[in-house]
């Protein structure tokens, strides 16, 4: 198993030192089991994907972290309402593939990537878009990576930033969905929980930064 990670990290590597994430989109599907629908780079083994879901499927957390050595994924898992499948939800990842040289992303950045993932829309979401989850990973460039905000984030007004984009962007996915008559009582809630979190985020972050300026004193 051990060699087997090696060979992925080697694999991955050229990207990992290039970027600073690698980005795959997964699935639980209730018929054909966890897999890659989107990746961010060609990718050699999917077999190494489905283990990965399946480790991240085994813990009730909604944000995983796996370490590979010389590597490591944080899993995003989302469930997004689906009428047709078991328990009315289908669980999709957002699976981010970074070097250990870099630090983990915090999850208020997290919220904020799972707000861009849900405006893709329920319907294109569900339908397994590739072009779609292609849209997503270059928001997360334009947003992210070439504002250099995944590198280490412990900066106040950053936290601050994103997470009052989350709610604004909460706030206009519900009043969009809201107009057009199809929003559901399970995203309601499932998206004013989001806005919950995010205000929390900036309220932890606020205290953090008067307790640093306290202990300074």
């Amino acid at each position: 198993m051990l060699n087997k990670i090696s060979d992925m990290y080697n694999y991955f590597k050229e990207w990992l030192e290039k970027y600073q994430f690698v980005l795959i989109v997964g699935k639980y599907d209730h018929h054909l089991g966890p897999r890659a629908l989107y990746s961010s780079v060609p990718l050699k083994d999917e077999v190494f994907v489905r283990d990965l879901l399946e480790d991240a499927l085994n813990t009730n957390n909604k944000y995983v972290n796996l370490d590979f050595d010389q590597f490591y994924s944080q899993v995003c898992k989302i469930e997004v309402e689906d009428l047709h499948a078991r328990g009315g939800n289908q669980l999709y990842a957002l699976i981010f593939l970074r070097d250990i040289l870099y630090p983990l992303i915090p999850i208020i950045h997290f919220q904020r990537i799972e707000m861009m993932f849900r405006t893709l829309g329920e319907e294109t979401i569900l339908s397994d878009n590739r072009e779609a989850f292609k849209k997503l990973y270059n928001q997360i460039y334009e947003v992210y990576l070439k504002k250099d905000l995944l590198a280490p984030l412990e900066d106040f007004s950053i936290k601050i930033r994103s997470g009052l984009n989350t709610i604004i962007g909460f706030a206009d996915l519900i009043l969009e969905r809201t107009k057009q008559g199809n929003l559901s009582d399970h995203s309601l809630i499932t998206y004013t929980e989001m806005v919950r979190d995010s205000g929390k985020e900036i309220q932890k972050a606020i205290e953090s930064m008067f307790l640093d300026l306290k202990e300074k004193k």
